[in-house]
Order: structure tokens, then C-alpha cells, then sequence
């Protein structure tokens, strides 16, 4: 039986051969094979194509200059790439994925300015190798992120002084954190690109699973990029109630707060400016530039971006 594809008006044809040509990079570089499923739902920006439906477009003539093989539902993109090798690293992205859940959920108990954490980066792809850092999302109160973020620093070393979790297990970093009104801004600048959407979508929540479903419900342009997947989201998250009761007795120490908050921003900004420049001077001496980042630092956003994410914005960027 003939597939049925989406009408070329929605995304055409050389519009899916050039998406697919740079899953094929991406996967290709990583040696990570993504399923037929994943790419259709995930990597087609505005398309809604099935996995079969992929493969059927992928055995015709317009797309076999794509050398993708297929087997088991896998997208390979060459011999020497298997599915085995991407098994072991979704078991690893499973255990990084519950030592986080298990450090959220006392951080979120700890830091009552905290709206949501979620997981993105390598462990929400499940493609994390035994030394892939966890990144951590963080949504925090507004006007409370230096506070929430000298606090989870803190939490962060003891966590490795004390060898609560496996050395693998605790390599958390803070790469994604905003107040809500940073948040706000960012998603606004970014409501038309494909890769944030993208992240948004596979971010994995580990602690204020509700805080983060609203974030989806009012970031309704990212169903007009990937509605299947954003659709399949909101079903699987679950509601639970997020407990408001976290800001009582806040206002009697506002004032002392806000200027806490204003030292913890001047001094922990400085501090992650230089440890960022002694740590782009490591990677690049190991010759990892993909992993070499650029610390963007505000009263309301602190956001690390590497050179692999700044490739792939090149790829699906705006």
C-alpha cells in the first residue's frame, strides 16, 4: 500500500531531503542511530510523517543520495554504526536520569524558589556516554535564579565531597537556568526555532513535572513545529499538584532577599565567567573544541552554550 504524505505545502520535499541529510551529520558524528519514529517526530519540523511513512519516502529515488541504511526500525548511516552501541548509552542515560530525579527532588525541597528542573542535553536523547555531563534545566521564582543557583552549587560539590552517588552520576551541570521571567523572554526570542522547540519537547522533568507541563500549554507555537510530539507530551506527563505554599512568609524578607540576590549575581557571575575560561582552556588543550562554551549570564538567565549547540543552531536554527 502506497504511504499517504503530508501535503507538500506543509514542509516539501527538498525541505525533508535537507533536514534529513543533517540528521544524517548529526548522527554520523555522534555515532548515535536514531529510530525512524524519533526522526519523523522529532527532526522534521513541520511535517507530520509516521516512522513507515519516513521509510517509505526514504526508498525513493528523490532521497537515495542519502546513505541511510535501515534495520529495525534504526536509521544507520553506515556499517561500522549499530543499534547495540546506542543500547549501552540509553542504559547510562537511565542512570543518569534517576541520580538527577533523586537530586532534584532534595533540591526542590531545599531551594523553595524553584519552579521546575528538567534534564536536557545527551541524558534527555538517551545518548550519554559514561562521562557526558547531566545539564540541568531550572525555572526558578522570579528574581530568585543567583539565589536558586548558589544554592545548587553548593549542593552540587557537597553531593561530590561526600560521594553520595558514583562519580558518572554526579557530574550535574547548571546549563540551562532561568528565572521565569528570563524564561519568558527567551522562549518569545526563540518562538520560531525549530531546535529550541526541539529541546523543549525532550527535556526530561525530574522535579516540578506540573510547573513544566504549563510551560508547554503556553508555548502553544511549539505544536505548530512538532504537533505530533508535542501532542504525545502533554498525554504523558502527569498532573500532580505543585505546591505555591513554598513563597510563605517570603514577603516579611523581601527586602533582604532582593539584595542577596544582588550579591549572589555579582559574585557568583564573576566566579563562572573565569571557572568557564579554565575550562574552555582544558577542552580545547584536549582538543574537545565541540565541548569549548560561552557562558551568557544575566540578572535573569544563566545559560552555557556550547560549540555543539551552536552547530546544531546552524543546522535548525531560526
Amino acid at each position: 500500500m502506497q504511504a499517504n504524505f503530508p501535503a507538500e505545502g506543509q514542509a516539501g520535499s527538498d525541505e525533508i531531503h535537507e533536514d534529513l541529510e543533517k540528521v544524517f551529520k548529526v548522527s554520523e558524528y555522534l555515532n548515535f542511530p536514531f529510530t525512524l519514529e524519533e526522526v519523523a517526530n522529532y527532526f522534521l519540523p513541520k511535517t507530520q510523517l509516521t516512522g513507515r511513512q519516513l521509510q517509505s519516502l526514504l526508498s525513493t529515488r528523490s532521497f537515495a543520495d542519502i546513505p541511510f541504511h535501515i534495520k529495525d526500525g534504526y536509521l544507520l548511516t553506515g556499517a561500522s554504526q549499530v543499534n547495540t552501541s546506542r543500547l549501552a548509552r540509553e542504559q547510562m542515560s537511565v542512570a543518569k536520569l534517576e541520580s538527577a530525579a533523586g537530586f532534584a527532588t532534595v533540591l526542590k525541597r531545599m531551594v523553595p524558589f524553584i519552579r521546575t528542573v528538567a534534564v536536557t542535553g545527551s541524558v534527555a536523547y538517551g545518548s550519554a556516554d559514561k562521562w557526558d555531563d547531566i545539564d540541568l534545566f531550572i525555572v526558578t521564582k522570579r528574581n530568585r535564579l543567583w539565589l536558586t543557583a548558589f544554592m545548587t552549587l553548593v549542593f552540587v560539590r557537597l553531593t561530590k565531597l561526600l560521594g553520595l552517588r558514583a562519580p558518572h552520576l554526579s557530574l550535574f551541570c547548571l546549563s540551562y537556568v532561568h528565572d521565569e521571567q528570563g524564561f519568558a523572554n527567551e522562549s518569545q526570542r526563540s518562538r520560531r526555532n525549530p531546535l529550541f522547540a526541539r529541546e523543549l519537547l525532550k527535556a526530561k522533568p525530574v522535579a516540578g513535572a506540573d510547573h513544566y507541563r504549563r510551560i508547554l500549554e503556553g508555548s502553544s507555537w511549539v505544536r505548530d513545529i512538532y504537533s505530533t510530539s508535542y501532542a504525545a507530551k502533554l498525554r504523558g506527563l502527569k498532573v500532580e499538584i505543585d505546591g505555591q505554599g513554598i513563597e510563605r512568609g517570603e514577603s516579611r524578607f523581601s527586602f533582604s532577599l532582593k539584595w542577596a540576590e544582588c550579591i549572589a549575581f555579582n559574585f557568583l557571575s564573576r566566579y563562572l565567567r573565569i571557572r568557564a575560561y579554565l575550562t574552555n582552556i582544558k577542552l580545547r588543550s584536549q582538543g574537545e573544541d565541540f565541548r569549548v562554551f560561552e557562558p551568557k549570564l544575566s540578572a535573569v538567565s544563566c545559560v552555557y552554550t556550547s560549540n555543539f549547540y551552536e552547530w546544531l543552531s546552524g543546522l535548525w536554527g531560526e
